[in-house]
């Protein structure tokens, strides 16, 4: 064992156990054998070479990959690297790989950078700062991600990216500790198959307002829009339909038991059916709010609301559509009727004249007003709901440009 200020690597080493102040590596190929410690006191910058590492790398500085040409372990690693210090940070101008990540020590960890996980992502007590930048762990097992009250946090930008490839629940820590208030709200993904996809979270305290998502713009149907957090959920890679729980505290967000989504209208409406189940879940979670999605979610905000009519109630209604074929709102819509299809729907003009009728309404057949002159109409829709048959009346009104 040996300590230098300063350590400049160039030679291809293997390390039963060394400790130095500070490691900066130009090139050198440095290989830990299996038992083998690398005890880093400040911080580790990589400038050059590669590691392989089936030892164990231990840190308690900053974690610098300024290497184009690399994110620094060779694939044959596979042991973590583990953030053992205060206050750290993963940075530098490019990503690293790590085999795997554990964070312990006495302070928190922050992204300055992308960062991927090959295999664990530990986060035991600690919280993951990414901020605006992205986190993924490529490890496809429902396992690969562990922690005890840790968390990952992410702003309004940052992302925790998971690879499902296995039927499982795989877990998405998301919290936050703004303002030294730390709020933990976490996704379970229920994978139904062996089919891989990828999905992406952002969870971001706050008013959804101050994030472009208007808590005041929302359905008829809907009452109030949760403000004190949201998600932001993309699935990049993989079309499978999508089984999420999201968990709540009850007592500190009070009866939100609808999930929404911020539509391409400009609005929040419905996501689908909302299953509340209370129970106890750990971390003082007490509720799951349950949603299965109809098709791949791109880029989609989530929240909660409670709403006017029955909260089972998955359907909501535009008033109002405009066929003039610039692509917006051109049909009338139903949102969520695509997951009923035993319904049918029968549209009258403002004489009491049928003017549309047809069976198994849905988004890929909707009304678009055909040769119908603008005005107001009446529809009178029948959707057998989990075996119960419920009528829904209403108006629609039909704009045209002149």
């Amino acid at each position: 064992m040996f300590k230098k200020t300063l350590l400049f690597l160039s030679l291809c080493w293997s390390f039963p156990y060394i400790s130095t102040a500070q490691v900066v590596n130009t090139g050198a190929l440095i290989s830990l054998e299996s038992n083998s410690l690398l005890f880093i006191e400040q911080d580790y910058t990589h400038t050059g070479g590669s590691i392989i590492n089936h030892g164990l790398i231990k840190i308690k500085g900053n974690w610098y990959n300024n290497d184009a040409a690399s994110s620094v372990f060779d694939l044959r690693s596979e042991t973590p690297v583990e953030l053992n210090g205060a206050v750290q940070t993963i940075g530098g101008a490019y990503k690293t790989t790590f085999p795997g990540l554990s964070l312990t020590g006495t302070g928190n960890k922050m992204m300055l950078t992308n960062a991927e996980v090959l295999s664990v992502l530990s986060l035991n007590d600690k919280e993951l700062a990414a901020d605006q930048f992205s986190i993924t762990v490529l490890n496809s097992k429902p396992e690969a991600v562990t922690r005890s009250t840790g968390f990952v946090s992410t702003g309004k930008k940052g992302k925790f990216i998971r690879v499902t490839k296995a039927a499982g629940n795989y877990l998405f820590p998301m919290g936050s500790s703004q303002n030294s208030a730390v709020l933990y709200r976490p996704l379970v993904f229920e994978a139904q198959a062996a089919t891989e996809n990828r999905y992406a979270v952002t969870f971001t305290k706050g008013d959804p307002t101050l994030s472009g998502y208007n808590v005041n713009n929302k359905r008829q149907d809907i009452q109030n829009v949760f403000d004190k957090y949201l998600y932001v959920i993309d699935q990049p890679a993989g079309s499978s339909n999508t089984s999420i729980k999201f968990h709540q505290n009850s007592i500190v967000d009070g009866e939100f038991k609808q999930l929404v989504n911020w539509s391409p209208f400009q609005l929040w409406e419905k996501a689908g059916p909302s299953t509340a189940t209370d129970g106890g879940f750990g971390d003082n979670l007490n509720r799951t709010i349950s949603f299965v999605s109809t098709k791949t979610i791109k880029n989609t905000p989530f929240t909660f609301a409670n709403t006017t009519s029955d909260v089972n109630d998955p359907l909501s209604f535009f008033n109002a559509f405009s066929p003039d074929g610039d692509g917006k709102n051109d049909k009338w819509i139903v949102n969520n009727l695509d997951l009923f299809p035993n319904n049918d729907l029968t549209i009258f003009n403002r004489w009491g004249d049928e003017v549309f009728r047809t069976k198994s309404y849905s988004s890929s057949k909707a009304w678009d007003g055909g040769n119908m002159n603008p005005g107001t109409y009446f529809y009178v829709l029948n959707v057998n709901i989990d075996g119960t048959t419920k009528s829904y009346k209403g108006f629609i009104t039909m704009l045209k440009k002149n």
